[in-house]
This record gives C-alpha cells, structure tokens and sequence, in this order.
C-alpha cells in the first residue's frame, strides 16, 4: 500500500523548476514523440523595466473583472495590450471551457518568466489560487500551449463551440520565440470548474502526457515541477471528497425531512464528486510511479517501499465467546507475524477492502490510502461502543470510525459499492447505508428491530421492524412497504 501525506505546504524550489525551462534557443521538433520545449526569451537591455509585482498586477487586473461574473462569458478589456476572453457556455455539458490570454500587438511581454507571472497574477484574483499553486499551473500552462502551438484539431478535440469561436488555427497557443507572441498569442487555459476553487483549472488537460513527455526531456526531467503538480492533485483529490462527503449529508437530511427530490440531487452531486476524487487518485498514482522511476534514472533518492509481495493478511480470533477478532499479517512464505493489529475488537467476520480512501486530519493534513480494511469495530460494555472503523491495509492502524453507533447485533451488508448497518439512535434502530469513507449517505425513517437481517433481494431490502414484521425498503432505504 502506498501512503502519501499532504499539508498546506511546497518544496521551495520554484525557481529552479521554471528556469529550467528558460534557454535561448527555440525547440519544438516532431519526430514520432514530444520533444523539449524551450523558449526563447528576449536577452538586451529594456526601454522600460517593470518591477515583477507591476507584471503580476497585469494578470491580477484581468482575473478581478472576470471573478465578478465566473458563470457567463465575457470578454475583458479587448483594446489593451492584453485581453481575455472567458469563454464558458453552461449550457454545453460536454467537452471544456476555457480563458484565453491574448498578447495583443502592443504586448511588451518578451521573458516566459514574465509570460507565468501575469498569469500567476490572473490565477490567483480569478479563481483564488494560492501564490505558490498558481505559479505551477502558470508554468504547464505555458508549455501545454506550446506543445499544442496551431494544431487546431486538439482544440476542436477537447473545447466547447464558444472556444473555438474566440480561437484561430495561425494563432491558438504559444510560439516557443518571444518575437512571435505580439499579435499572434491566444493562450488556452482550460477550465474544470470554475466554482471550483482548486480545481478551476482543468490539470488532467494541462499535463497530458505529451505536456508531461516534453518535461521529461529537460535534464533533470522537471522532477521539481512534477512534484509540485503531484502536490495539486492530491488537494484536487480532497477538495472532490470533501464535496463529496457534504453532499452525501446534505441528501441525507433531505430524506430525513422528506424532500426526495431534494436528496436525489444532493446524491447524483455527491456521486460526481466521488467520481473525480477517484479518478484523481488514480492519476496521482500512475505519474507518481513515473516521476519515482525518472527520480531513479537521475539518481535521486527515492523513498524505500516495503515489499509485501508475500505477505498476507487475515483474521484472528481474540474471544472466541464474544465473536471478536483481530487482523494479523504473515509472511506467506515462512509464516512469520509481520505485524498484529491494534484493533482486537472486530465484530464477526464480515470485513471488506476499500480502495482510494482520502482521510482528513487535524491541521489541514490529507492522507490517501489505496486499500483499507472497512469493518464493524467495538462492543457496547460501556466503554466502548460499535461503530464502522476503517483500518490502514499496512500498519494495521485505526484510522476512522463512524459518528453513529451501531446495534450491538448489526450485521455488515455491501451493496453496488454502499454499506448497509443498523444504527442506534436514542435507544431507536434505524437501518444506515455509508459510502467506502463512513460517510453516512442515507437513514430509514422505519424503526427496525436492533438484530434485524439485511435481506439483499433484487427488489430491495427486507428487513423486520420493530414489531415483527416483514418490511421492504429500495437502496435509498425509502419504504417500499
């Protein structure tokens, strides 16, 4: 299992990661695959010098106007030296919007350090980027335009109409020569979500595989900038689950109130935001491999990964009379104890796996975990108490538990991806159903006996209420009758 941890902080090594992306030559050649990208940047003496900060307020002044309206298009200040066009339809679900820099005639820009600094400056007034995120996406953003320099296709490919309507094929992207951007500059960058915070940017777009591929051909690989870009991700990744998490709640207390409709639409949110979460971590974990296997090649040090290729994990019993077990892990092949769970008080022996589980931490500290186990956990004697635990795959460790209580008698059911308890509530049962990351997704409003089966059946779930008889909920745990 891999594990990585995540603050809210970044290697300080930005200027090492841009510059190697600054030589004084032009070099963008097809030959079967992506090469470099280098750009060339004006080398003698300037009529006027701008303090960097005057550079990032050119972005800042764009991204202030645009913030005011996100949802609509928009087109900001089209007779200066630089425009930008907001070319968002939400009204179109497929394919991206965007924002399109241009660099009008009259654009002074002729430095890619200066190029990234204006759009730093937008990203941060526009979609509230913090300094240092910005910063990398500004710098992929400058070499996904290059590498897309005039090929239209990809363009029509990829974005909505309303793009492609503010874009021209002679013009689209970002010319490797300083000299060529004046006038002839529409730099593309392509939106996720433009509410979204973090994920404003589309990153998956900006650091496609050719985008990537080109950053490998740099001497030292961008190591740096990957990582940083890698860093992106994984907040990408708990913002989606964190969205996700909220909506379930909220369809939650919908149904609770009645309001199904209400709850449907919470649900299909919560479901699209798992989704991207998922889909993030799996990213985050393929261009990690890459990035570690490049760290090797260069002879970087590379973080030691235990290898459990013979190990194995399984339940054990510790009281046998109160049916509690423990998770233990073996070598497969000697049969030695690796190592032994703290957690000696799992219930039966229903335990299943989990995989792609993002855990929030005190202080703004992310864990992310590829397998987990998902199990009920506790005895009702007083000092503890049955609840749904999630315990790490690799040290055994509890990592979360759920908010409610369980009935001492529950069972553990998984359906289509969802697990189905029985809940305690105020001396009341109730049958729960919670996603892979204990979050409660929906309640019944039926009182059910506390030791009550979850009968899974196709036309959904019989189980028997609190006076005995046979009741029928469907998967949102509404009754059927």
């Amino acid at each position: 299992m891999k594990k990585s941890v995540c603050g809210l902080f970044f290697a300080l090594a930005f200027a090492a990661a841009l510059s190697a992306l600054e030589v004084n030559r032009p070099e963008l050649e097809e030959s079967g695959s992506v090469d470099t990208v280098q750009f060339e940047n004006y080398g003698g003496p300037h009529a006027v010098i701008d303090t960097a900060a005057a550079i990032v307020n050119i972005g800042t002044e764009l991204g202030l106007e645009v913030a005011q309206d996100l949802e609509n298009f928009a087109v900001i200040r089209p007779d200066a030296k630089y425009s930008l066009i907001h070319a968002v339809d939400s009204s179109v679900a497929e394919k991206l919007d965007a924002d399109i820099l241009i660099l009008n005639k009259n654009a002074g820009v002729d430095h890619i350090k200066n190029l990234r600094r204006i759009i730093t400056g937008y990203l941060q007034a526009a979609y509230d980027y913090e300094s240092e995120d910005a910063e990398v996406i500004a710098t992929f953003i400058t070499v996904y335009n290059a590498v897309y320099r005039n090929d239209i296709a990809t363009f029509e490919e990829r974005y909505k109409q309303i793009v492609l309507d503010n874009v021209t094929e002679d013009k689209v992207g970002l010319s490797t020569v300083w000299s060529d951007w004046a006038g002839n500059s529409q730099i593309v960058i392509p939106l996720n979500d433009v509410q979204g915070g973090i994920s404003a940017v589309d990153t998956t777009v900006i650091s496609d595989e050719n985008v990537v591929e080109a950053l490998r051909q740099e001497e030292d690989k961008a190591v740096d900038l990957r990582e940083d870009m890698l860093e992106i991700k994984e907040k990408e990744t708990v913002n989606a689950t964190e969205k996700a998490q909220e909506a379930q709640k909220a369809a939650a207390q919908e149904r609770k109130e009645g309001n199904q409709e209400k709850a449907e639409e919470f649900a299909q949110e919560s479901a699209e935001q798992q989704e991207i979460a998922d889909r993030k971590t799996e990213e985050v974990k393929v261009e990690q491999k890459e990035l570690e296997e490049d760290m090797k090649e260069l002879g970087m040090a590379v973080p030691e990964v235990e290898d459990t290729s013979s190990y194995l994990t399984g339940l054990f019993v510790v009281n046998e009379a109160s049916n509690l077990y423990t998770l233990i892990t073996v070598n497969g092949i000697t049969g030695e104890v690796i190592r032994k769970s703290s957690v000696n008080q799992i219930k039966g022996k229903t335990v299943y796996v989990v995989s792609d589980i993002t855990i929030t931490q005190e202080g703004d500290v992310y864990e992310f975990y590829d397998d987990m186990y998902l199990a009920m956990c506790g005895i009702d004697d007083g000092h503890s108490a049955p609840r749904l635990c999630l315990i790490d795959s690799s040290a055994l460790e509890l990592k979360k538990q759920s908010d409610e209580i369980l009935s001492d008698s529950s069972e553990l059911i998984e359906r289509n991806g969802d697990y189905y308890v029985i809940v305690k509530s105020d001396g009341k049962h109730y049958v729960a159903c919670y996603s892979k990351d204990l979050m409660l997704k929906n309640i019944s409003t039926l009182e059910v006996s506390p030791s009550t089966p979850l009968n899974m059946l196709a036309s959904g779930i019989l189980v028997t209420d609190v006076q005995g008889n046979p009741r029928m909920l469907d998967a949102s745990l509404a009754e059927i009758w």
